[in-house]
């Protein structure tokens, strides 16, 4: 059987576009915008992608633990490629990932902060990430405990972290993030945090052992900007959080064309 995974970034710009139709702020109502698309591309033989002979796939033979510590395990994964040619490739894995079929390790919270005579802010974490030897700029996320659903991880991860209590509007299937060197699959999750409930008022965080994470409140129209601006050597922007920023703005582009 083969798995399927869709790359987070490339999911959370599509998901904000929605092929023409995206959803505003207030997750409540839709904006048609006027997209031209082509249901099916043809070859230069009139051929449609439906109507091509089935392709040779590259197909899984097996996986090695070649080192292991306890977040992580370098792994030796052997396939053959579409023309029959067995071949190997390193990969990283994280030691917690769920057995489970079609199960992400950990979730990440796309954000909404509502309040009155406030603008719209999205909520981001900035933290010192040691792989990067910096600081950077994401969305809140955490992994998903063992037996625990994937909305649940995510009020439990955006309390912990923000010292918010939200509410879930949709969970996406479980994404790719870096396929190239890792199996590591997440959920987006998009939420949203009422804040003139009292629970809201004054955030608390609950942070683990280690981690040292400043709560970041960004406007929502002004998300991209924003993010252009603090970029820089020492702080590095997570792609979904830019990727999601980019879709905001296509959406502007379109509505004003």
């Amino acid at each position: 059987m083969h798995r399927r995974f869709i790359n987070a970034a490339c999911y959370q710009f599509l998901r904000s576009e929605r092929l023409g139709y995206f959803q505003t702020s207030d997750f409540s109502s839709k904006k048609e915008v006027p997209v031209t698309c082509v249901s099916k591309m043809q070859n230069n033989q009139g051929e449609t992608p439906d109507s091509r002979p089935m392709q040779p796939q590259a197909t899984f033979v097996k996986q090695e633990t070649i080192h292991k510590e306890k977040w992580l395990s370098l792994e030796r994964v052997t396939y053959k490629d579409p023309t029959g040619r067995q071949r190997t490739w390193e990969s990283v894995e994280r030691t917690t990932k769920p057995n489970v079929h079609g199960s992400a390790d950990a979730v990440a919270m796309v954000t909404v902060l509502k309040r009155l005579i406030h603008y719209d802010c999205i909520v981001l974490v900035k933290q010192f990430r040691p792989a990067l030897k910096c600081n950077t700029i994401e969305f809140p996320a955490g992994l998903i405990d063992q037996g625990e659903s994937p909305k649940d991880a995510a009020i439990r991860e955006l309390k912990e972290e923000t010292g918010y209590t939200g509410t879930i509007l949709s969970v996406s299937p479980a994404l790719a993030l870096d396929s190239g060197i890792s199996a590591t699959s997440i959920n987006l999750v998009h939420m949203q945090v009422d804040g003139d409930d009292p629970d809201n008022l004054k955030p608390s965080p609950n942070l683990d052992d280690g981690e040292f994470i400043e709560v970041l409140l960004l406007p929502f129209h002004k998300l991209r900007k924003k993010l252009d601006e603090m970029a820089g050597a020492d702080l590095v922007i997570d792609a979904r959080v830019y990727t999601y920023a980019s879709a905001i703005e296509q959406y502007d582009w379109s509505v004003k064309k």
